[in-house]
């Protein structure tokens, strides 16, 4: 304490608190870049590391595998007869499968789906091998869709699942039972059967320890690659050991793997900036996950299920029954377990198929980020946003609130949390939520963000702008550190994409140019504006790799040429596709609970909504200085 006594002396004698008090926005703004440079480092040599199996019984890659060219006519039989059945109905196709699984020995049962939009029910095929050498206490799932994520019929996928499933039956080596499911499709359709294994099916084979979606419509012979998709729902990935086990897998397959969209001319890459694209799309992947194309692994979130997606794309690389040896293969690893995944990592980001950042890595820039909101707070409390007052000389004074004034502020945040909270219950259980994105969203949030520049004469309390600042910036500071461990990407977005915030102030009489500055700080942290941001890049695919391109090889001509390509893409489309990003998004966050239970929804509304129309409310009306402190010196002089 006396230490703490002669710093405070010193700081007060030397007029360093008022320095100190100054340039706290400029930390807060230092906290955001620094998170920023801290996640890109992380992509240099030295900063991440190899990946390695850490459960040594999975053994990858050790035992022989035999689904090889013997099997190939078998699955070439499977792909004729799914050709034959394009045009059949969906319960046709459903039971001509049936009674192949059947006479393969599988026992099969039907689930009954209903398509919430149209009313038609489907249904959802799934056979068991209950193997001899098991107790039926575990299980691992391959699961194809009749319908691939671009629409097509998943012809391959089809054909091979059915030519292992033949396959599987006739192998002794088995310690875990094994389900083949046919949904309707990946998303709901699978989501559906896995929440009904769960809790209301009557013929299950255990708990599902594993499962593997394979995607691939082509009809061809041979594939190119696989891209592997593993990003779960709420933050959630498969067990790190999982992910490597199939990367070692295909790789000793010959089969090269791409990781968080990485185009196939980049698979043979190691450098920099192929490490920072993998690693940026990882993170977005992995926030929007459940949002966007939702569907396939991301079915088997929430259930302790190591789930990945392998979409097999088009090539002469490789002849379609490597794809089956790699699901062979990974199904023999984890056929080894003799208990449940828990070594390794569960939070990782990937930067390539072989190098990784574990958590602890990667977790100071979301701390970064969150605490650059507590400073703001900070300022906001001592300083009340006001770099000219003389904190030394009004130290107490500074930090008093009128009691009043900061009881309403206080049930200003909580009365827009529980508003933004109903407000995001009635968009989800809307019927037609596309009809809500430009009228009860967009426009009103655009609204709000240009109250600074509109000729307001209404005044309120210098001591309520300071609390609910104060309140406000603290509120979303303390919900990003809490989502910080559970989903990392959405946390470090948030905190990026309203760090604006920090640097909304208020004035006894602003002038134009704070007004500006205001409402520039709330257009570029509107969620209006992000939505169509992130509305549009998901929706036109935005080519990261290209943005790589013109980084790493940078050219005048190439850069000239970037931006032709990026004029003629925009007179080629009409302006309803340019409207048609946001909506889809924002169907996508809003029904992204109903359907997996994705709360990003909520999270937001719960946070970023009302924070940021707290701060609009603060950059947009004058204040008036409070009496509490001329009460305060009466008092003293009467004493």
């Amino acid at each position: 304490m006396a230490l703490l006594e002669v710093i405070q002396r010193k700081l007060v004698r030397t007029g360093s608190l008022n320095k100190l008090t100054r340039i706290l926005p400029r930390v807060s703004f230092f906290m955001t870049i620094s998170a920023v440079i801290f996640l890109l480092q992380l992509a240099l040599d030295g900063q991440y590391r190899h990946t390695y199996i850490s459960e040594n019984a999975m053994m990858p890659g050790q035992a022989h595998t035999f689904f090889r060219e013997s099997e190939w006519n078998f699955v070439r039989g499977y792909r004729n007869e799914v050709v034959n059945m394009m045009n059949y109905s969906l319960n046709e196709k459903t039971k001509a499968v049936e009674e192949l699984l059947i006479s393969m020995g599988y026992k099969t049962n039907i689930l009954e789906y209903t398509d919430p939009s149209t009313g038609e029910v489907k249904p959802t095929l799934y056979a068991i091998y209950h193997v001899p050498k098991g107790d039926d206490t575990e299980a691992m799932v391959l699961a194809t869709p009749w319908n691939a994520t671009d629409g097509r019929l998943n012809v391959g996928a089809l054909s091979l699942t059915l030519g292992l499933a033949r396959y599987f039956r006739r192998m002794s080596i088995w310690a875990k039972n094994i389900i083949i499911v046919f949904p309707q499709d990946g998303g709901d359709a699978l989501r559906h059967w896995v929440d009904a294994y769960h809790t209301s099916l009557e013929n299950t084979a255990g708990s599902i320890e594993s499962a593997i979606v394979l995607d691939n419509p082509s009809s061809r012979d041979h594939i190119g690659y696989i891209e592997l998709e593993y990003a779960g729902v709420n933050g959630q990935l498969p067990n790190l050991d999982y992910v490597n086990t199939i990367v070692q897998v295909a790789e000793n397959e010959g089969i090269k793997v791409s990781l968080n969209h990485t185009p196939f001319g980049q698979l043979w890459t190691n450098d920099f900036y192929s490490r920072v694209v993998a690693l940026i799309g990882g993170i977005f992947d992995i926030a929007g996950s459940g949002i966007k194309d939702f569907g396939n692994a991301q079915a088997f979130s929430g259930w302790n299920i190591q789930a990945v997606t392998l979409r097999a794309k088009e090539g002469d690389r490789n002849d379609i029954t490597s794809l089956g040896r790699i699901v062979e293969s990974t199904f023999r690893s984890v056929n080894n377990l003799l208990e449940k995944f828990h070594q390794s990592y569960f939070f990782y980001l990937l930067l390539g198929p072989k190098t990784f950042v574990s958590i602890g890595m990667y977790l100071p820039a979301g701390a970064l980020t969150a605490a650059s909101f507590l400073v703001a707070s900070l300022n906001a409390w001592i300083s009340g946003n006001n770099t000219s007052i003389d904190v030394t000389s009004n130290l107490k004074k500074s930090l008093s609130f009128k009691t009043s004034q900061l009881i309403y502020a206080i049930l200003t945040i909580v009365i827009l949390i529980f508003s933004f909270a109903i407000y995001a219950y009635k968009t989800t259980i809307c019927q037609n939520p596309e009809d809500l994105v430009y009228r009860y969203f967009v426009i009103p949030f655009f609204i709000v963000s240009l109250l600074p520049l509109l000729p307001i004469r209404v005044r309120i309390s210098s001591d309520f702008s300071r609390a609910l600042s104060m309140g406000a910036l603290f509120y979303m500071g303390y919900m990003l550190v809490g989502l910080m461990i559970l989903n990392f990407p959405l946390s470090l977005i948030l905190g990026i994409i309203t760090s604006p915030l920090n640097f909304v102030k208020y004035s006894e009489k602003m002038g134009w140019r704070r007004k500006l500055m205001n409402t520039t700080f709330l257009i570029t942290s509107c969620p209006s504006v992000w939505l169509i941001i992130f509305g549009v890049l998901q929706h036109t695919h935005f080519p990261l790799d290209d943005v790589r391109n013109l980084f790493q090889y940078f050219e005048y001509p190439l850069l000239q040429t970037e931006i032709q390509k990026v004029l003629d893409f925009i007179e080629s489309v009409s302006l309803s596709f340019w409207m048609e990003g946001p909506v889809e998004l924002f169907v996508g966050l809003t029904q992204a609970y109903k359907r997996v239970q994705c709360w990003t929804w909520y999270y937001t509304c719960l946070t970023w909504f009302p924070v940021w129309t707290c701060l609009a409310i603060v950059g947009s009306f004058d204040v008036y200085p409070d009496t509490v402190n001329v009460e305060m010196d009466r008092i003293k002089k009467d004493q």
